[in-house]
């Protein structure tokens, strides 16, 4: 199996950028594109058309949504990785307290989550859901990625879904929760997000209401 091995100058919780944005990140992923060759104007801040344009092109080379945003995966793909090669062993069977038929309905009008075996709810928590300009999605997803400990304003569990690069996080402003303040992700207080973490596996459907 390869692995790939990145050392990156930044949190992940950091790399979020869109087109208007002006932060010091921007020179670097312009650098990054420069050295591919697909960016050819001037190296600063702002994350202006030239920066987005190119931006897209590398998504659509790298096979990714090519939405003209910066998002982690986008970036961990602009960064050269070392690549090691480690023996895969079968894994041995380890416990779990994940359950068997997990699901996630998210309420927005209610600011809540509630965490079903089946059909028979097991747990409610309050969260902070999109503002009116970023709003949460509605709609049918799934846990696509499981992180521990991604730091930040992502607080202490970060559960992505199969859309965008929306999930379900905890939080470093706590008394936030409860209202409509996030950029479209679904935000919980983190001793309420570590106990769903441990509780649903990758897969887990989510359905967002309003």
């Amino acid at each position: 199996m390869k692995i790939r091995t990145l050392y990156l100058p930044h949190r992940m919780s950091e790399v979020y950028l869109k087109e208007d944005d002006c932060h010091p990140l921007v020179m670097s992923v312009q650098k990054l594109l420069t050295e591919r060759g697909l960016y050819t104007s001037n190296i600063h801040s702002n994350y202006d058309a030239s920066t987005r344009d190119a931006v897209t092109q590398f998504q659509e080379l790298e096979g990714l949504p090519a939405t003209g945003l910066i998002d982690p995966v986008t970036y961990c793909r602009l960064n050269s990785a070392s690549i090691s090669q480690i023996e895969t062993k079968i894994a041995e069977q380890r416990a779990t307290n994940a359950l068997a038929r997990a699901n996630i309905l998210i309420t927005k009008s209610a600011r809540t989550i509630t965490l079903f075996n089946g059909n028979s709810p097991l747990r409610h928590y309050p969260i902070a859901i999109g503002k009116p300009s970023t709003p949460t999605p509605v709609g049918n997803y799934a846990i696509a990625t499981k992180v521990m400990n991604p730091g930040g304003v992502l607080g202490t569990r970060w559960m992505g879904l199969n859309y965008d690069a929306y999930g379900i996080h905890g939080t470093s402003k706590p008394w936030l929760i409860g209202q409509m303040v996030s950029n479209g992700c679904i935000r919980m207080h983190n001793s309420n997000v570590e106990e769903l973490f441990v509780l649903i596996n990758v897969g887990c459907p989510v359905y967002i209401r309003d």
